[in-house]
């Protein structure tokens, strides 16, 4: 049950259309902010769709100290150690499936393996995501003929009109052996089912010793829902996805108009921010 006054110790950001907007830049103000946050105790985390690389790449940016969760919640990294302290990936039967499910429907598939980005065909798009993202783009035959190496996620790409029911067809397809999402309308997701922000966001509250009442998430996107309706507060972010904005706790304005940066000034003044030692619920 929230309440007005629960003191909360771990903050979950998403970070496309939250933390940055279209011109893709992490602002001052932010960054000062999660400072402040910071120097509270409280521990502020990303939570992306992204590849671990870009997802690091924001975090420095920002100055989110707290471990980073990436492929929409399939990794976790610990920024400290640099290493991986969770990591949900595809079984090669699954992974087989995905990659012919989404072969059959969409002109872009991406397997995501190690650090790299494989492709069976390169095209402007793929080379212009890996310049973007700051990942390698590498060239294969055949994605099937790699499906037993675990990819970390399989990813389609193609018109959000496609897009959209081919989410839910091949979470059918699938029969609940992966997670299937799209954090962009132009993106259909595959990960293993361990997978899910809202997995991961709950795996590291319970290793910092934070109760669920005691976490913020804030996103925008249909991959963002699943950590925004766990959460002790879950944040929309306005003109979001509909799901979003329907179980949101509360909804704050985009990245140009400072949303998250008031909202967490807004708490800070009123003294809402906690280290999890003096906040274990």
């Amino acid at each position: 049950m929230k309440t007005d006054d629960s003191i909360y110790s771990l903050l979950a950001l998403d970070i496309d259309g939250t933390m940055i907007g279209d011109d893709r830049e992490v602002k001052p103000e932010l960054i000062e902010v999660i400072a402040r946050v910071q120097e509270t105790g409280a521990v502020v985390s990303v939570s992306t769709g992204r590849t671990l690389t870009p997802a690091l790449k924001i975090a420095k940016e920002s100055g989110a100290a707290g471990p980073v969760i990436c492929f929409q919640g399939a990794m976790t990294f610990n920024q400290l150690t640099k290493s991986a302290v969770r990591h949900e990936r595809l079984e090669k039967h699954v992974a087989t499936q995905a990659i012919e499910g989404l072969k059959s429907s969409v002109p872009e598939v991406m397997m995501f393996l190690g650090n790299d980005v494989w492709v069976e065909k390169r095209s402007e798009w793929t080379d212009g995501y890996g310049q973007r993202m700051g990942v390698t783009i590498r060239d294969t035959d055949s994605l099937l003929e790699m499906a037993d190496q675990m990819p970390t996620a399989i990813v389609g790409v193609g018109k959000p009109e496609t897009v959209e029911p081919l989410v839910e067809q091949l979470h059918q397809q699938l029969n609940g052996s992966a997670l299937v999402t799209h954090s962009l309308p132009m993106f259909c997701e595959v990960e293993a089912i361990g997978a899910g922000k809202d997995l991961a966001v709950e795996h590291l509250a319970n290793s910092l010793n934070i109760g669920q009442s005691g976490v913020i998430a804030v996103g925008d996107g249909k991959g963002d829902q699943s950590m925004i309706e766990w959460a002790g507060l879950g944040v929309a972010i306005e003109g979001g996805h509909s799901d979003v904005l329907a179980i949101a706790d509360r909804v704050i304005a985009t990245p140009e108009e400072r949303g998250l940066t008031d909202f967490l000034e807004e708490l800070i003044e009123a003294g809402r921010f906690a280290s999890p030692r003096s906040n274990i619920n």
